[in-house]
């Protein structure tokens, strides 16, 4: 059962490879500085992104940098095979609205002009985010599925969960691009698997407190619902756990600090204290941009057409009947399964605790739309919490969620097909991914995937991703019925 699900979620984020954008470029030359030059200045590479930081002169990413350090490894291994073959490196070059404007340097760029990146910038930017987001999605849905399983105590059930939080909401999205929410989720998911499931020992307390740091490493907002989780394992795995915890966590807090000193200045400043453009920090100027939670804002990042997550993937529907029956206490839990170490009210109340967080700080946040984006970004860190709820509807109504949830994933293969840059106007299934998915144009305004690269047009590009789901889905049929 794992090996399927493991297959589907790798396949699923590996097969998309949109455009480079500001957000995901921003995080790939902080990767980059660090590989080849040894250092947190991008100098040689900002002009490829405005969320940039400007210091005493020098240029850094604006962001946590837990999605670029991870990334390392990956791009460490590309790096080296590039220069071992003398394949050439990854640029950018200025295409200028004028034809007959001479060649300028990508830093000098006006309005009208665009900037151009060869293949092998592309190359960079997909290994790094499959060596790092794709390979914690994976472990993020497996982690999901257990939970899932302990649950309630069904195969089909668990894989349905899982499936529907990996393949059917902007998991898929976000996992098939270059940002730090994905991460940030499934690594705040593995640290509240490692509190439910790690049954007390050290080495799976310390794992758990290295998954909690890395969130807040990749998202500093995670602050809160790791401190939260934190709380939680005390109170149900005991001081030695939650302890052991807190030093696995130490490392990625010391890598933060000195980030945060060498980059600009001190431990406790962070790039969002420079930022380079006015726009950005004028935005920020109070409080990080985080105000009150604004309701009407809250609306419109439930069930707006613009940012709502239902709208995106009405699956989630039935989590928030879900929630409330758990806090009821129904349906019951077996006793042949974790009652009594398990409170299913008491881990209800941290999801819904979790889930409220992260509403609130999108719905108060100055740049609530994230900007360039499909769907309400800034709340993906919630989704597994949310997506766990799905629990008491399988159990009750497993057939809507089945139903819901392939809808949702149709919406979400096209919207992934798309990139995650949708503009900041309009309807972005609509107006931004359904026009895409037919584009001809496979260069940089045109969808990007496998299939396209396979010569495959339109939605007939997404054909072999179906395949590979089908035969993940065949591989997982004959256990459907066996329970856990």
């Amino acid at each position: 059962m794992l090996l399927p699900l493991a297959v589907a979620v790798l396949a699923a984020t590996s097969y998309f490879s949109g455009p480079p954008a500001w957000n995901q470029n921003s995080r790939l030359a902080l990767t980059r500085a660090l590989v080849e030059q040894g250092t947190t200045v991008i100098d040689d590479y900002h002009a490829t992104t405005g969320d940039k930081s400007l210091r005493d002169g020098h240029f850094y990413s604006d962001k946590a940098p837990g999605t670029s350090l991870l990334a390392m490894p990956a791009y460490a291994l590309y790096h080296g095979a590039r220069r071992l073959v003398g394949a050439e490196p990854p640029d950018v070059r200025l295409v200028p609205l004028d034809p007959r404007d001479p060649n300028r340097d990508p830093a000098a760029r006006r309005p009208g002009d665009r900037l151009a990146y060869n293949q092998a910038y592309r190359t960079a930017l997909y290994v790094s985010r499959v060596g790092s987001v794709g390979v914690f999605a994976v472990l993020g849905a497996l982690a999901l599925y257990l939970l899932a399983l302990r649950r309630l105590g069904d195969r089909a059930g668990a894989l349905l969960l899982a499936a529907a939080y990996a393949l059917a909401t902007p998991a898929l999205i976000y996992g098939s691009a270059f940002y730090g929410h994905q991460l940030c989720a499934d690594l705040l998911l593995l640290g509240f698997a490692g509190i439910l499931l790690g049954q007390g020992r050290w080495t799976m307390a310390f794992g758990t407190g290295m998954c909690l740091g890395l969130a807040v490493l990749c998202e500093y907002p995670a602050a809160v619902p790791v401190a939260l989780l934190w709380l939680f394992a005390w109170l149900r795995r005991g001081p030695r756990f939650a302890a052991v915890a807190a030093l696995g966590g130490a490392p990625a807090a010391a890598v933060l600090a000195v980030y945060h000193t060498v980059a600009f200045g001190g431990p406790l400043k962070t790039g969002y204290d420079f930022v380079y453009l006015a726009e950005f920090a004028e935005g920020m100027r109070v409080n990080y941009g985080i105000h009150a939670p604004d309701p009407r804002v809250l609306l419109e990042l439930l069930f707006g057409a613009y940012r709502g997550l239902f709208y995106l993937a009405p699956v989630l529907l039935l989590a928030p009947w879900g929630l409330a029956c758990e806090l009821r206490g129904w349906p019951p839990v077996p006793k042949s399964m974790l009652e009594g170490t398990w409170p299913v009210k008491h881990v209800a109340c941290v999801c819904l605790a979790i889930v409220g967080f992260y509403l609130a700080l999108n719905a108060g946040y100055y740049m609530w739309d994230g900007g360039a984006a499909i769907g309400p970004r800034h709340c993906v860190p919630m989704l597994p919490f949310l997506a766990l709820a799905l629990a008491p509807a399988i159990r009750a109504v497993p057939r809507a969620v089945v139903g819901l949830a392939l809808i949702s994933g149709a919406l979400t293969l096209l919207l992934a097909a798309a990139a995650p840059e949708a503009p900041q106007f309009g309807d972005p299934l609509w107006g931004h991914a359904w026009p895409r998915i037919w584009a001809t144009d496979t260069g940089y305004a045109g969808p990007a995937n496998l299939g396209r690269m396979l010569g495959l047009p339109g939605p007939l590009s997404l054909v072999p991703l179906l395949l590979v789901l089908a035969w993940c889905y065949a591989q997982a049929r004959p256990h459907l019925r066996a329970r856990g």
